[in-house]
């Protein structure tokens, strides 16, 4: 699935701004299913009020910077606590749309790469959350430069 400018809605939420802060920064990436459209809100909490409970189809993401070493940003992918086909199912539909999903987060946030473009070989990492401990992982998915077209 291929990431559509056009279909991405991005908010930002003060007291964060298109410069910064890069520390604790935290999207939250929600979608439409009747419109294709997708919601970006970018700050420094998540907007949960966004979150579905029922579909639990968000993707949350921060940066961390570790001590004077590079950013990172890991993105969450609430896999399920469910049976284990419940959560094969789940990781299956976030693995298929994960740089879809990846590639609208960085554009979304893109006048924050420009401006820091040390950002751009920062890491990536994807943390599937569930009980489940198969579906239980982190797993790299390259650096920001791989989703800015």
């Amino acid at each position: 699935m291929e990431f559509t400018p056009d279909k991405l809605e991005t908010t930002l939420i003060e007291p964060t701004t298109e410069d910064g802060p890069i520390e604790d920064r935290k999207y939250t990436l929600t979608h439409s299913d009747e419109t294709g459209m997708l919601f970006l809100d970018i700050g420094n909490e998540y907007n949960y009020s966004a979150i579905d409970q029922d579909l639990r189809d968000e993707l949350l993401g921060r940066w961390i910077i570790p001590d004077n070493e590079q950013p990172i940003l890991v993105v969450y992918a609430f896999v399920g606590n469910e049976n284990f086909e419940d959560s094969a199912r789940r990781y299956k539909i976030f693995k298929s749309h994960m740089e879809m999903a990846l590639a609208a987060i960085i554009y979304g946030d893109s006048v924050l790469f420009d401006n820091n473009p040390e950002l751009i070989n920062s890491p990536v990492f994807v943390k599937f959350d569930s009980s489940i401990p198969h579906f239980n992982n982190y797993e790299n998915y390259g650096s920001v430069k791989d989703y800015n077209n």
